[in-house]
């Protein structure tokens, strides 16, 4: 999934942020984000409202036809 995370985080750059949660190590995006499942991936808004989840593993075009339009 690296790679493709990879990809997302630069063809997006300039209209999202991208930040890795590690799922071991507590923090205030577990609050957020709970229950977690893995792999897991969120696209919050602005003001840290959920968006749109993905679980489990995802293809590239699945990100892109979300993510897309958001950042067109």
């Amino acid at each position: 999934m690296e790679p493709i995370v990879h990809g997302i985080k630069k063809k997006y750059a300039s209209c999202m942020t991208v930040e890795r949660v590690n799922f071991h190590q507590w923090t205030t995006w577990h609050d957020l984000l709970l229950p977690f499942v893995s792999p897991e991936f969120d696209l919050l808004s602005a003001s840290k409202e959920v968006i749109h989840r993905w679980i489990g593993l995802t293809d590239e075009e699945e990100f892109h036809a979300v993510l897309g339009p958001l950042c067109s």
